[in-house]
């Protein structure tokens, strides 16, 4: 009876883990759009038929979408988008002047449908642009946090026939961030187009000059997709990375357009108050099993001695500086000053441990209030999702951190209290967020797995 019992059980098993992955939503591909933006120019009166076709791939479920015309927003990183009515006041919407032949409709797996979008420009419409976007978007599906929505924007970017165009633009802010030691230092100018038309391509330049005029730095930003609507404020970024002696600075922002015309410029001063070490710049080697080697950032304050024998076939390694406010979240107890950065490459172990020594910086120090010894090096172990904090040697006299390994990921100068350990932080997933994560392969691997060890433990029992 008993072992009539265990099968059953067995049985039961397989069952409830097959109907578990089977009932989890499967993931929707993305939607295929042909008609993705509307660019184009009608005068007052003229109406414009602009087709948009929507195609999903055959292994996407059946899925009932919906069509709406929206407002046409901006974020500060430029990316666009839709705002509700209530939020949609700008002068140039052309948000009423749409309408869907088909706001609702049905999409099998595989299959494609076409809607007209249908643009009446008003014979009273203003000068410049009129802006819209049309949203195409599934019914949502799965419950809870496994709740999927399947979107996409369609950008409508008008221009008035026979209206007169305005470029004039403003530049709202000229700020940097925080300076840190071993950190970029961000430089982000605000603008705001206050003409009536569109910008497709403009440029920010910056120039660094110190307090007795010398230029320290010149940068400048590349051309992005997004067009600059009229009435949004964007935000520029450029990164200044060169070492600064302590003293006040002055950076001149100047904003372009394609033709060299500027739209605005500004001028503002930043403060140094101690030695601004810079950010690591990337550096690479390529490693051999025959031959020992060093891979260091050009300033020689971070550097990674690999022995000889520490890899089993040649493998390319890079250094790479990495963002103090992108670091997964630390161990608790734990601070982190300025210097982080990658190691990208060794997916495996090393077969002999590696060397790495870092010279910490003011703002490491000024984490761990002053007192080096509480300084550590620390290395993310993206699997488990967490920290582990190296034994560290610390050498005041040089101002190096000192430690080994044989793994490399993210890693950074951490300011904290207790003993070297492997302390969890920030671990992602969990078991339910594993499984909310499956892909198909995962499933099919999984029946597999239990299909083989079913029939292991079966023919056991036989």
């Amino acid at each position: 009876m008993k072992s009539r019992y265990d099968n059953r059980l067995a049985i039961c098993l397989v069952i409830a883990i097959l109907a578990g992955l089977i009932l989890l939503p499967a993931p929707v591909g993305a939607l295929k759009v042909i008609g993705s933006i509307y660019k184009g120019t009608a005068s007052p009166g003229q109406t414009i038929v602009f087709p948009i076709t929507i195609s999903t791939d055959a292994t996407d479920p059946p899925m009932d979408m919906v069509v709406d015309v929206l407002g046409f927003g901006q974020n500060p990183d430029m990316s666009y988008i839709g705002l509700a009515p209530s939020s949609d006041t700008s002068p140039y919407s052309a948000r009423g002047y749409i309408s869907i032949n088909t706001p609702t409709l049905h999409l099998d797996p595989g299959a494609s449908k076409t809607i007209n979008a249908t643009i009446s420009v008003p014979s009273n419409a203003g000068a410049g642009g009129g802006y819209a976007i049309i949203s195409i978007h599934s019914q949502p599906q799965g419950t809870g946090s496994a709740l999927v929505v399947t979107a996409v924007n369609v950008p409508v970017m008008l221009t008035i026939g026979g209206s007169g165009l305005t470029q004039t633009g403003m530049i709202t802010g000229l700020t940097t961030g925080e300076i840190v030691a071993g950190q970029p230092i961000t430089i982000t100018t605000g603008f705001k187009n206050t003409g009536n038309n569109r910008y497709t391509e403009t440029f920010n330049n910056v120039t660094v000059t110190d307090s007795g005029g010398k230029q320290i730095a010149q940068l400048s930003t590349s051309p992005t997709p997004f067009s600059i609507i009229p009435g949004n404020t964007v935000d520029y970024v450029v990164n200044l990375n060169t070492p600064l002696s302590p003293g006040t600075y002055t950076m001149q922002s100047i904003v372009s357009i394609n033709n060299g015309a500027v739209l605005d410029s500004k001028t503002s001063t930043f403060e140094v108050k101690s030695a601004y070490v810079a950010a690591p710049q990337e550096a690479s080697i390529t490693l051999t099993p025959q031959n020992s080697a060093v891979l260091a950032s050009s300033d020689g304050r971070i550097s990674v001695s690999f022995p000889a024998g520490a890899v089993l076939s040649d493998v390319a390694v890079t250094l790479k500086p990495f963002e103090l406010n992108q670091l997964p979240p630390l161990p608790e107890g734990s601070k982190a000053g300025g210097t982080c950065f990658e190691i990208d490459g060794l997916s495996g172990l090393l077969s002999k441990d590696a060397k790495i020594s870092v010279t910490y910086s003011g703002a490491d120090l000024n984490a761990a209030g002053g007192d080096a010894s509480k300084l550590v090096l620390a290395r993310y172990d993206q699997p488990d999702g967490k920290w582990i904090l190296l034994q560290t040697s610390v050498d005041t006299g040089t101002t190096t951190l000192t430690a080994t390994s044989n793994q490399f990921s993210t890693w950074a100068v951490l300011a904290s209290s207790g003993q070297p350990s492997q302390a969890a932080a920030g671990k992602t997933g969990g078991f339910l967020g594993g499984i909310l994560a499956l892909d198909g392969t995962t499933v099919l691997l999984s029946l597999g797995l239990v299909v083989v060890i079913f029939g292991i433990w079966k023919r056991k029992k036989e």
